[in-house]
Order: C-alpha cells, then sequence, then structure tokens
C-alpha cells in the first residue's frame, strides 16, 4: 500500500520510532495522562501489527482498546493538558489529508485518533468483508494522526 506522510511525520513514520516516541512521552507523564499515552502506545503496536507486518485486522481489533479514553471522558479529563498549544501550521502538511489539523487543539486531534478507532472497533465485526470499507486505509489514517499527536507534543 501506498502511504503519503506528510515529510514533518516522516521520522515517526519509521518502523518503531513513533512507539519509542509514546515510551517516552510516557516516561515523563503521570496520573491519567499516563493512562491514556499507555492505550495510545499499545494501540499504536497494534495497528502496526495490521499496517507494516500484515497480521489481519481481526487479529487484533478485540485488543485494540478505547476504555482509558472513554474513563478519562466520563470523568471530564482535560485532552489539552497533553499539550496546551494548537497543532502547528507544518508546511508539509498543506495538501494532504492532515491539512486540516493545525491550528486545531490537541483535544480535538484526541478525539479525532479515538472516534476512528471506535468506529473501526463497532463496524469491522460486522462488515468487514465489504469492499466500501478500506480497512488498511482506515488504519493507516489513525496511525498517521498519531503520529501529527506525536508531532505536536514533541514540538
Amino acid at each position: 500500500m501506498d502511504l503519503s506522510v506528510p515529510v514533518v511525520l516522516e521520522s515517526l513514520a519509521k518502523a518503531g520510532a513513533a512507539v519509542k516516541a509514546l515510551n517516552t512521552w510516557l516516561k515523563k507523564a503521570n496520573g491519567n495522562s499516563r493512562a491514556l499515552i499507555g492505550e495510545l502506545k499499545d494501540n499504536l503496536i497494534y495497528l502496526d501489527l495490521v499496517a507494516q507486518d500484515e497480521v489481519e485486522l481481526s487479529e487484533v481489533i478485540e485488543k485494540i482498546s478505547v476504555a482509558e479514553y472513554k474513563r478519562l471522558s466520563k470523568e471530564g479529563f482535560d485532552f489539552n493538558a497533553l499539550k496546551r498549544t494548537k497543532v502547528k501550521q507544518y508546511p508539509s502538511l498543506a495538501s494532504t489529508d492532515l491539512a486540516s489539523w493545525p491550528g486545531k487543539e490537541t483535544q480535538d486531534l484526541v478525539e479525532s485518533i479515538y472516534e476512528k478507532i471506535n468506529d473501526l472497533k463497532i463496524r469491522y465485526p460486522h462488515v468487514k468483508n465489504n469492499s466500501k470499507y478500506r480497512w488498511p486505509t482506515r488504519v493507516q489514517n489513525i496511525r498517521k494522526r498519531v503520529w501529527l499527536l506525536l508531532k505536536h507534543v514533541n514540538s
């Protein structure tokens, strides 16, 4: 599959680089932030298995989790606490599927990631053989948003 990654995210797209970045972020975090980052890291590992190692999505879909995100949402957690500034305008995001993200808040990006993960978990078991759902593309889109979150948090 051809994966178009904006230049600003290329280093995180390399095998294992995003997981290492999540581990570094995880070590610095505490409490609820740490729980969310840990869940995000595990989810990215499962998505990487699908995208890079050709593991069937059906083998990992039940292991992908939204539990911490839902718990924190219910408790009113401020996802902007992960990074108070808005997503920067990186020139290489222009004319990509991530072009709309500059200027948006961290919370918007986290919510988008988890909405897409939750949608995947709900739909895939029921319509996995329907050709209108391009599962590999959906997996890649989630991964790219996670990479953007990492770039945003580390900038």
